[in-house]
């Protein structure tokens, strides 16, 4: 029997064994139905930490005692620095360094969005010539940190509080070199910490499965678990001067993994959430916005998956109609969050401890009385506005909305020459246009021809402005008119003028000054409100009901458990293996998107199947959920976090450690998949060797 033979053999028996414990009952069945989020199960960890903030620390002073206390560890300023300097912020996503000749590991997906139609293909690459340049991904390596509590503060006396952060933050970022970049964040305690990371702009692909592995399962498996997928990439960070980095700094695999129960730790780039908001504010969310946001997506998914059917796709289409559906089920997983009869009671006794807290404290009381209430207000008055705020939306922001609509509302802009007068007006009641142009001439009907449709029902009382608004057609008829008309424009006119006359002139003079009044309330509304939840953050956290940290972009650090949690009345494990890839191959008949590629089914035989691939933690998904490292205590890797759960989705509003998860690729299915699938003995050998290997090429 040879060595590995004796290693699978071995590996079996302690499944075996962990299996007939109940631990390791490996279910491969997906979460397709309505998240389940409460109420909490026996063993639910929300029995021993019964905060709904959330575990958000500073990379700067990491919580020691609370560490100490739940995982018997002593960490030290050599701990933290190891990990301020071995996670890398990538663009849009996280990476962590994992050799000391540059290379880095992250997710599939953050290295795929940057690359070209080619970016489906894989990548193997084992000499510097076979590396793939990717242009736009950029990685931001932290150098240094440094307290400017005493220059924040200083600089409240001169502007107001809000703003003295950011002149602080404007203020060392012109004293500093152009590669590098000064980031000012709040590091609790009412400290002030400032980050300054290097750039590095030249940053290669060394190692990319195909999206077929990488997305397996496709749209359904997306934000589930059990959910057996390869989702990971390498890269490597060069200098300057063309020579890849070499760090001090960086993360070297764990031989033995994570084992259920084992503490793990994640960092990198903290991501906004809304958990200082009251319950009514959510409230409104759940009634209002996300309805609104749903129906958009909708329209938006089913017009352009239906004109991809009659028609040859772009790649840059398939990619948006991808990240649409993904936004979709993740708006729709938010709204059953927020209706979610446990979700709602936690809300609503966040708030109840708030009020507690203040009445507990006059000087607390006397500073923070009334915020919920002047809240709830607001609220109140959001909702007599949702019946125009159905019909004529939020201005079509963010990628999936009609480029269309908004060229209409620039009519309320434009000056007397047909352009527009300040076409960078700070005072806009137009966000700015983030979307990229995919849409077809049907797609951008079928999203005007919606709009349309709602603004009618809002004013079908007056029967004379909905006359004018759609001339005798119907909105789908009307909406095409309008898409034929500005069609016809130059390129040069498309962006700066609008017709005189017609179908776009008719509708604009109805819809644009109505959608103004409508966002100008709206805005006014939500710039009061947004004063307020800061002072609901501070109150929070005086009455003690908060984090140490809010999630406000900066980086920070995570901690939690290897841990599986209850589910459609199962319970998920806390890891899945390569077993998983085979078995729903074969169940779902290899059809798309449950295939396998080509180079996995070749080496079906030859895989230790019995590896765990995916695993899941009880870190807080506040924390970067695209990339970001998993570590042990000892600071080696054992994963790399890719997605939450589909409860972990709700983590924008609270945290639940019993049930939110966020899952990550198992460091050791990526060393058997290198290994075995893609031959990469140079990577292996960098990765999880001595790092010494010859990459002369």
């Amino acid at each position: 029997m040879t060595r590995r033979d004796t290693a699978r053999t071995l590996t079996g028996i302690v499944l075996l064994l962990w299996s007939s414990l109940g631990g390791g009952h490996v279910v491969q069945a997906q979460d397709r139905g309505a998240p389940r989020f409460g109420p909490a199960a026996l063993g639910d960890t929300a029995a021993v930490e019964t905060s709904t903030a959330g575990r958000v620390w500073s990379l700067v002073t990491p919580p020691a005692d609370r560490f100490a206390q739940r995982y018997g560890m002593d960490i030290d300023r050599t701990w933290a620095t190891q990990v301020r300097r071995g996670v890398l912020r990538l663009s849009g996503c996280t990476g962590a360094l994992v050799s000391a000749e540059g290379l880095a590991l992250t997710t599939a997906r953050c290295a795929r969005r940057h690359l070209d139609e080619r970016g489906d293909d894989a990548v193997v690459a084992e000499r510097p010539a076979e590396e793939r340049s990717v242009p736009g991904l950029y990685a931001d390596r932290l150098v240094q940190t440094s307290d400017v509590t005493t220059e924040v503060r200083g600089a409240r006396q001169d502007t107001a509080v809000a703003a003295a952060v950011p002149s602080v933050q404007r203020r060392l970022q012109s004293e500093t070199n152009a590669n590098r970049h000064v980031e000012v964040a709040a590091d609790g305690n009412g400290t002030y910490t400032a980050y300054t990371y290097r750039r590095h702009e030249d940053v290669r692909v060394a190692f990319l499965p195909t999206r077929m592995i990488s997305a397996f399962g496709g749209l359904d498996a997306a934000r589930t678990y059990p959910r057996p997928a390869f989702d990971v990439a390498l890269v490597r960070v060069y200098t300057s001067e063309g020579e890849p980095l070499s760090p001090n700094h960086f993360f070297e695999p764990s031989p033995q993994g994570a084992r259920p129960g084992d503490a793990v730790f994640s960092a990198g780039p903290s991501t906004a959430t809304r958990r200082a908001e009251s319950a009514a504010q959510l409230a409104v969310r759940r009634d209002l916005v996300l309805p609104e946001r749903r129906d958009r997506l909708v329209t938006w998914t089913r017009a352009l998956r239906s004109h991809l059917d009659t028609a040859e796709a772009t790649p840059p289409q398939q990619r948006a109609l991808r990240g649409a559906e993904r936004a979709l089920k993740q708006t729709r997983a938010r709204l059953e969050a927020l209706r979610n009869e446990h979700i709602q009671a936690r809300l609503e006794q966040r708030d109840a401890r708030v009020r507690r807290g203040l009445r507990q404290d006059p000087a607390l009381q006397e500073r923070f009385g009334g915020l919920l209430d002047s809240l709830a207000a607001i609220q109140d008055d959001k909702r007599r506005l949702r019946a125009a705020y159905r019909a004529f939306g939020d201005t079509e922001g963010g990628p999936y909305g009609s480029s269309t609509y908004r060229r209409m509302l620039r009519t309320e802009e434009q000056g007397g020459d047909g352009r527009i007068a300040d076409g960078d007006s700070s005072d806009s009641f137009l966000k700015p246009l983030d979307a990229p142009r995919v849409s077809s001439a049907p797609v951008e009907t079928a999203l005007l021809a919606a709009r349309l449709g709602a603004v009618q029902r809002h004013l079908r009382p007056d029967t004379a402005v909905v006359d004018r608004l759609l001339g005798g057609e119907s909105p789908a008829a009307r909406a095409a008119s309008v898409v034929e008309q500005l069609a016809s424009l130059s390129p040069e006119d498309e962006t700066q003028k609008r017709p005189a006359d017609g179908p776009t002139a008719e509708v604009a003079a109805v819809v644009a000054p109505r959608a103004r009044s409508v966002h100008e309330q709206w805005r006014s509304l939500t710039q009061a409100e947004r004063r307020l939840t800061r002072r609901l953050a501070r109150a929070r956290k005086a009455v003690g009901a908060a984090p140490a940290l809010r999630s406000n972009g900066a980086s920070r650090l995570t901690d939690g458990r290897v841990r599986g949690y209850p589910y459609n009345g199962t319970t998920a494990p806390p890891v899945t293996t390569i077993f998983g890839l085979y078995e729903q191959h074969r169940a779902f008949g290899a059809a798309e998107p449950w295939g396998l590629p080509a180079a996995w089914q070749e080496s079906a035989n030859d895989l230790d199947r019995s590896v765990p691939l995916t695993l899941v933690a009880s870190v807080d998904g506040a924390v970067s959920n695209n990339g970001a490292p998993l570590l042990n205590p000892s600071l080696e890797l054992v994963g790399v976090a890719v997605a939450p759960n589909i409860q972990g989705t709700a983590g924008t509003y609270l945290f639940l450690p019993g049930r939110m998860r966020t899952v990550g690729t198992d460091v050791r299915g990526l060393r058997e998949a290198l290994t075995t699938v893609y031959e990469a003995d140079v990577l292996v050998d960098e990765l999880f060797g001595d790092g010494l290997s010859d990459r002369s090429g």
